[in-house]
């Protein structure tokens, strides 16, 4: 012991080489039994017969799930605007919207919008089943579709705003602009005979035309009108007060009629008649900026942008423009009401 104490630098030293020696004889050990331990984890396994396959029905069945959760009870249905709705998903509330008093509505409710041609209320709810951002202020005139057609047009149309194939027809972006009248060059001037105790048929008329580029013609009933594609058809004696005068006046009608349409013109004694080959102008707001253009009577004319389909006017009334469409119906086209004069 007290060699130790002595050389305990000595002993310490041989102390370390002891357990130096004693770790060198186990990793000499282990690394024998490495070979020996690996060889095993080296073997080629033999395949005992085929994986079966994952049986994913299971999987398909929750993603069904998933996507159509559960539902009330038809029992739990309601009424929307007049369309029979179920309650909706469980645990999920009926939609709300605040109204315009500040306090929250159901949708069916409210009407935030009216459409500006007709001035008629559009459901909330319309804009909700469409997936339309209702609280938008400007959603009423949005075309998500792209088909030149606002949300409130589909609406009017019951189309699909957010369809292109679902769209409301070209001629309801149509509207009147203007009738324009043309005058008649010829104007029924006189005629001779007792119309009271005498026959139409034996009189002489007298036709002049506006402009004065032609001499006047005396004609009998039935004889054509030189120069136009006109005869004389029909003569009807009428008179009228006139208040300036106290007098009778005489507003006697001579019909003629055009020999290849058939239509007939009457023409007022010395009174200007309206061309039956009057003009409108059209707006068509399908576009922006909106285009106008003038048709004549019996005029075909295309609305773009599908331009194969043929539409014609046919007739005015009180500045109303009836035009027939490429299936034959005929469609009365209005002015735009939200235009001021």
């Amino acid at each position: 012991m007290d060699w130790i104490k002595k050389h305990y630098d000595q002993f310490a030293l041989a102390l370390l080489a002891l357990v130096l020696l004693v770790f060198s004889v186990i990793l000499i050990l282990r690394a024998k039994g490495f070979a020996t331990q690996f060889s095993g984890a080296t073997v080629t396994s033999t395949p005992r017969g085929k994986v079966s396959p994952l049986v994913l029905v299971p999987v398909e069945e929750a993603r069904k799930a998933l996507e159509n959760p559960p539902q009330w009870a038809d029992a739990e249905s309601r009424k929307v605007g007049t369309v029979e709705k179920k309650r909706g998903q469980l645990f999920v509330s009926d939609r709300y919207v605040i109204g315009k008093d500040g306090t929250p509505k159901k949708p069916d409710k409210e009407s935030f919008y009216t459409d500006t041609l007709t001035n008629k209320p559009i459901e909330n709810t319309w804009f909700i089943d469409h997936n339309l951002p209702l609280l938008d202020q400007n959603v009423w005139s949005q075309d998500p579709d792209g088909d030149g057609f606002f949300n409130e047009d589909e609406w009017r149309a019951s189309t699909n705003p957010n369809k292109k194939d679902s769209r409301p027809p070209y001629h309801t972006k149509l509207f009147v602009k203007q009738f324009i009248r043309v005058p008649f060059r010829l104007l029924f001037k006189a005629y001779d005979g007792d119309p009271v105790k005498g026959t139409p048929e034996k009189f002489t008329y007298q036709l002049d035309t506006i402009d004065f580029k032609q001499p006047s013609q005396f004609l009998k009933m039935t004889e054509p009108v030189v120069n136009t594609k006109f005869k004389l058809d029909k003569f009807e004696y009428k008179t009228k007060p006139n208040p300036s005068t106290g007098e009778s006046e005489d507003v006697s009608e001579l019909t003629i009629i055009n020999v290849e349409t058939k239509e007939p013109v009457i023409l007022v004694l010395n009174r200007v008649t309206d061309s039956p080959d009057y003009f409108m102008d059209f707006l068509y707001e399908w576009t922006t900026p909106h285009s106008i253009f003038r048709v004549k009577k019996l005029q075909e004319f295309v609305l773009k942008p599908n331009v194969t389909e043929k539409y014609k006017l046919v007739d005015s009334k009180d500045g109303r423009g009836l035009i027939q469409a490429p299936d034959g119906k005929q469609i009365e086209i209005l002015p735009d009401p939200r235009i001021k004069k």
